[in-house]
């Protein structure tokens, strides 16, 4: 019975437990289900919580799974949906299109004269000859997924450290602290459109074999695409970006689901309507007007979010108009990183309202690609909408850089990578006028407009004693002055007459002889003017604390409040300067002919910048590598400046961003009727084509480095210069071993013959060991013994002798007989040979390429661009292999169970994926594959002109 009853204890207590560590995961789950709040995603951005209105209609598929729902929301009203007036830049659908169907009111002023472009005519120019500088998969376990949400999916994200965001912060439209007058505002150009040839080539009708073998790889592309999106669309719907080896979700950017925006498009294109469908309706769920970011960055918001928005408009022929009034909601938030004196825009846009509320200028260190890089969006949108201020913020900085080009730079018709954007040139002292007082930069302490500090009531004054004072000679008399607002009165020794202050470099002193403002009082004590309470003027400009004053009294003098105006310049100042068609430059250049295009050739700003820049990418820039075979292939590298134009140093790379120049060249042959260029294009887009051929995995890596050619024509393999250019000290190496290797057997030398030199000693010690003692002998303890009796007695005597006469320190190993041991050297140097073996072996080079920079491959558009650009224009089927080959290597080595990662290195066999794919992989390069597979006529160069992000834009008739 006893003993029943302690089991029975046992039993209750098992189940207690049980009980108590279920409920305490259960309720462990629900909280991380329901903490979104607090997720942060990889990149260190907290997630918001989305709105959860239209969750059953947006759905994608609700899969059964084990796990317990989670918790419902609060849901939100149609009133909290609807109201949009406490946050302006947001566009109700009842108005937006009354507002997007309403002109300008001052469409029909007369229009300001734009930048008159007059076009060089430029001679059929060379490629010269020149020589170039020297050159210097396992993957991740799955994390697995615990359930399918159709908004906002649960996942443990990386790198949480951030708190989570207890309310977020909403965009509020403010003033424009440097508004254009209505009057200034540039508008689209008019007029009848230029003659542009035609792009495309003429394709005749394909063969029933041909058809067959292009629709089968048009299917498999479009496979792969359907992939990817059920991947995003399951585990990272309105995210940003996939996971696509643990299913979970990226927000990189600005949690506005890039992919999903980035790749409507790609949707229609491909017949996936339903998809599309379902897609354009999510994008009314995404909140433009809030960000866990605290800056907006313009670039990629502008070629991935109002490209795409636009371009999916395009495509679907104006159906879907929340499109467009999304498209407009955005670019409104956009339009305040233009409000700067010079009116170029801040790159990374703080858009919340304590930034807004203040006055900024423009960066003073801008990337030439992403300030240059934003015109087609904008132009569209402008075209799209008939709203001039959308084409007037990217036109002033085409006259900007066209005005910058026309002073110079290092390299006429190219820009360097970075410049000062701000259009202030501190260096230079602003000139002072007799009848104004110079405005200086205000202090920095300075609080933000609609900050007002609580100002305190005077403190109250002591109560004087009733006593008599005493007075007369040998006292001192005192009165109370009042001091400034908020600060205690002070007491004030009459007749003291202070010595006059000499004044010290970089201070600030006013003397006796200052005017005294009616607005202050002079306290003689301090030195210093103080402020009649309720009135706040910085006491170094005299200007009013409260911003909108200081506008009135100022008027538009404030845009010059702390430096000499000045046009886009270089941000290195003397210094050096790098030129490329590579990252950081690269879309500016392409956006020349293109935004030529989408203005129907009216605006000849365009071409005239481009003929400057291809006259200076044939001249400094373009080469011809050194690869096996005698491939006639060119690559576009990069200059270095220093000083003048005479010390330029080329270094041949080989980019994977630099590819897209192929089609940028070809197509810009054809409208600008330069068709020698367009041998060049070839030439270009096949060396893409050679580094995806070149390595292992048949993937070109992000950047690599080759031997540059000194001439174009002829470029014949030679492995003596190939293996020279591997190993830079070439010439020494060899020398340095030969001469390591000759004192190496000197002391070797040296080190036989004192070993036999010991070995001789070590005899004669032992033969006197075994002679008989001397009487007549007491110095040495040997001698004293007795001859040895046994074999042990003798191991002893010759041992003893062996230690008195080895030197200290360390001593060769001892080698048993017979044995030949041999070890590496680990300080001998190495030969020229056997350096260069080393070196391919190591760092798993391609032959041809001297180094790799950067192995990895993230997926990137822009090689398969140039070869879809030139089967488009040239007819020639054979890009069509090219593109095949490098399909099917990339999808080998980035497939996953959700979608495609990028790979960390294209040289390893054994792939590493990185659990990355960006946004462009459904918006551009799975889009060129699908369309090198498609008809000629789908979305053809001749109607359509793409962006940056292989968004296509209609091309107005």
């Amino acid at each position: 019975m006893f003993r029943l009853r302690r089991y029975r204890i046992f039993l209750i207590v098992a189940a207690v437990s049980v009980l108590l560590i279920f409920k305490w995961s259960k309720q462990r789950h629900w909280i991380e289900i329901g903490n979104v709040g607090g997720i942060v995603d990889r990149e260190g951005f907290p997630v918001v919580p989305k709105k959860q209105d239209n969750a059953a209609l947006l759905a994608p598929v609700v899969v059964k799974t084990s796990h317990p729902p989670p918790p419902v929301k609060p849901s939100s009203t149609k009133a909290d949906i609807a109201k949009t007036s406490s946050v302006v830049g947001r566009t109700k659908p009842s108005s937006s299109k009354a507002s997007i169907a309403k002109t300008s009111s001052t469409t029909g002023k007369t229009k300001p004269s734009r930048v008159t472009a007059e076009i060089p005519t430029l001679p059929p120019l060379g490629i010269p000859d020149r020589k170039g500088a020297s050159p210097k998969g396992n993957t991740p376990p799955d994390a697995g997924v615990d359930e399918i949400h159709p908004v906002s999916p649960d996942g443990r994200q990386e790198d949480s450290n951030l708190a989570p965001i207890e309310s977020p912060i909403y965009y509020t439209k403010h003033s424009e602290h440097f508004p254009v007058p209505t009057e200034s505002i540039i508008r689209l150009p008019t007029g009848l459109p230029a003659a542009i040839p035609k792009i495309q080539h003429t394709f005749n009708d394909e063969t029933r074999d041909a058809k067959i073998d292009r629709e089968k790889r048009q299917i498999q592309v479009k496979a792969e695409f359907k992939r990817a999106w059920e991947g995003y669309r399951k585990n990272a719907w309105l995210h940003d970006e996939l996971s696509p080896v643990t299913g979970k979700f990226r927000d990189p950017f600005c949690g506005w689901a890039a992919t999903l925006v980035d790749s409507l498009d790609t949707l229609w294109i491909m017949g996936l309507e339903e998809e599309f469908d379902a897609a354009a309706k999510a994008v009314n769920q995404i909140d433009f007007t809030t960000t866990p970011r605290a800056d907006i960055p313009m670039f990629e918001t502008t070629i991935r979010y109002l490209g795409g928005l636009v371009a999916a408009y395009d495509v679907s022929g104006g159906k879907y108009k929340n499109l467009l009034y999304k498209a407009v909601e955005l670019a409104d938030i956009l339009m305040g990183a233009f409000d700067t004196p010079n009116r170029m825009p801040q790159l990374y846009y703080k858009w919340r309202p304590a930034f807004v509320s203040q006055p900024h200028r423009a960066d003073t260190r801008a990337s030439i690609a992403e300030l240059g890089s934003m015109s087609m969006e904008f132009t569209r949108l402008a075209q799209l909408t008939k709203e001039p201020r959308f084409y007037d913020a990217v036109a002033r900085i085409t006259i900007a850089l066209d005005e910058y080009g026309d002073r110079g730079t290092r390299i006429p018709g190219l820009f360097p990578e970075n410049i000062d954007a701000s259009g202030c040139n501190k260096t230079v002292v602003p000139p002072t006028s007799t009848e104004e007082t110079p405005v200086w930069p205000a202090r920095v302490d300075q609080e933000p407009e609609g900050y007002r500090p609580e100002i305190p009531g005077q403190v109250p004054e002591p109560i004087p004693d009733k006593r008599p004072v005493p007075a007369g000679p040998g006292t001192l008399e005192m009165d109370v002055v009042p001091g400034a607002p908020g600060a205690p009165a002070k007491a004030l020794l009459n007749d003291w007459e202070e010595k006059p202050k000499v004044k010290k470099r970089g201070e600030s002193v006013i003397s006796a002889q200052t005017p005294i403002s009616t607005d202050t009082i002079k306290d003689s004590a301090a030195g210093i003017l103080l402020q009649k309470p309720g009135i706040q003027k910085d006491p170094l400009t005299g200007l009013p604390l409260d911003l909108s004053a200081a506008k009135a009294e100022l008027g538009e003098k404030l845009a010059d409040w702390d430096c000499v105006p000045q046009g886009l310049t270089s941000s290195s100042l003397g210094g050096s300067e790098k030129f490329s068609m590579g990252g950081g430059q690269d879309s500016t250049y392409e956006y020349f002919p293109k935004q030529w295009l989408l203005l129907g050739g009216r605006e000849e700003v365009y071409k005239k910048l481009y003929l400057k820049t291809i006259a200076a990418v044939k001249k400094h820039l373009i080469y011809r590598p050194m690869v096996p075979n005698d491939r006639d292939i060119l690559f576009s590298g990069s200059i270095s400046a220093f000083g003048s134009v005479k010390e330029l140093s080329l270094t041949a790379e080989v980019e994977h961003l630099t590819c897209f120049i192929g089609g940028m060249v070809g197509m810009s042959a054809k409208i600008f009727g330069l068709e020698q260029d367009l041998e060049l294009a070839k030439k270009l887009a096949d060396g893409c084509v050679w580094a995806y051929e070149s390595t292992v995995t048949g993937i070109m890596p992000e950047g690599a480095q080759v031997v540059p050619c000194e001439s174009i024509q002829s470029c014949p393999w030679n492995e003596t210069t190939y293996h020279q250019a591997l190993d830079p000290m070439w010439k020494s190496r060899d020398m340095v071993l030969a001469e390591y290797l000759e004192n190496t057997a000197k002391a070797a030398a040296e080190s036989e013959a004192l070993k036999i030199s010991d070995e001789k000693e070590t005899i004669e010690i032992k033969a006197q060991a075994l002679e008989p003692p001397e009487d007549t002998t007491s110095t040495e303890k040997i001698a004293k013994r007795t001859p040895p009796t046994s074999s042990y007695d003798e191991k002893v005597i010759s041992t003893e002798a062996e230690l008195r006469n080895n030197p200290p320190g360390r001593q060769s190993p001892i080698r048993l007989k017979n044995e030949i041991l041999t070890l590496d050297d680990p300080i001998r140097p190495l030969s020229h040979k056997e350096y260069v073996a080393d070196r391919i072996k190591t760092g798993r080079l391609p032959t041809g390429m001297v180094a790799i920079r950067s192995k990895a491959y993230i997926l990137r558009p822009e090689a398969i661009e140039s070869v879809w650009y030139m089967y488009r224009i040239t007819g020639d089927p054979t890009w069509q292999e090219k593109g095949w080959k490098m399909f099917e290597s990339i999808i080998n080595a980035t497939s996953t169970k959700y979608g495609h990662s990028s790979i960390h290195d294209v040289t390893d066999p054994e792939v590493y994926q990185t659990n990355i794919q960006e946004s462009f992989w459904t918006a551009e390069t799975l889009k060129y594959f699908y369309l090198l597979y498609s008809t000629p006529d789908t979305i053809s160069l001749d109607d359509y002109v793409f962006n940056t992000e292989a968004h296509p834009f209609k091309r107005e008739a």
